[in-house]
């Protein structure tokens, strides 16, 4: 039995080894070398690289664009190739690219008709960067993610509506932004919830004041009134404690605060925000 248990452990060292020596073989098996490109006229390899874009080759359009960029830095393509990159970046999953790219355009661009564009574009990216792999296919609470991306693509909508509000592109920003609004809003409710349920109460009740200024009628201001009130009453403040339950009674009535359930609540919007096109 001991023999038997010694090979057993021996054949499992051996293929512990055999694989880890193969990982560097293995992971050779997913790495993209890069394909060459071509020489050819500018148009004609803008129209490939197109064409490989449309089709959901992005690996292969962004090789095709950067080509146009090293050899024709100054052609008649240059803002709508880098537009068309940041896109291949975005879809392919790599933001601080897709980032970078747009960031470019703007500095080098901040006159251009396709500035809404960029705007909306640059939105979407920092709405992507806020999720995990997941996250994009599971519908996870995502208020508990760090905000600052899903704060950073709220600013983008915000500055496409600002300065472009006639953008064919504004009422699909509006509707993200109100998104992110809601999303910003409950992720600064948990943070209320988990100092109520550490005992730190007058944390809760300053976060839930916080969150009534500078969310308003967002899903999140029903909860926050309940935290307040519960806090206040915790902490013998009775007389803040009455005046937040009043406030709350003429908002909302006598029902418990919960997330709506008709096709535009939270869920749905979280479904359609994070699509992938």
């Amino acid at each position: 039995m001991d023999r038997k248990n010694s090979l057993g452990r021996v054949l499992i060292m051996m293929g512990l080894v055999f694989l880890l020596g193969g990982c560097s073989t293995i992971q050779g098996w997913f790495e993209h070398k890069p394909r060459p490109v071509e020489v050819m006229p500018e148009e004609d390899l803008y129209r490939k690289a197109k064409e490989k874009l449309d089709s959901g080759s992005y690996t292969r359009a962004i090789e095709l664009y950067q080509a146009l960029e090293t050899r024709y830095p100054f052609g008649k393509y240059g803002p709508q190739v880098l537009l068309d990159l940041a896109y291949a970046y975005y879809k392919q999953g790599d933001a601080e690219s897709a980032l970078a790219t747009l960031d470019r355009f703007v500095k080098i661009y901040p006159n251009h008709q396709r500035l809404d564009y960029a705007y909306y574009l640059r939105g979407l990216v920092h709405t992507r960067q806020s999720l995990g792999f997941v996250e994009r296919y599971f519908p996870l609470d995502l208020s508990k993610r760090d905000p600052t991306p899903l704060a950073q693509g709220y600013q983008d909508f915000v500055t496409l509506l600002e300065t472009f509000p006639e953008s064919e592109y504004a009422p699909e920003a509006e509707r993200r932004r109100f998104a992110l609004f809601n999303l910003m809003a409950l992720h600064e409710l948990n943070v209320a919830d988990y100092y109520f349920r550490r005992g730190a109460y007058i944390a809760a009740a300053n976060r839930s004041q916080q969150i009534i200024r500078d969310f308003p009628r967002t899903q999140a201001i029903p909860f926050a009134l309940k935290i307040m009130a519960k806090s206040y009453w915790l902490l013998e403040m009775d007389e803040l404690a009455a005046k937040t339950e009043e406030v709350y009674a003429l908002n909302f009535g006598g029902t418990e605060p919960r997330l709506k359930k008709t096709p535009d609540n939270l869920l749905s919007w979280i479904f359609w925000l994070f699509r992938w096109d």
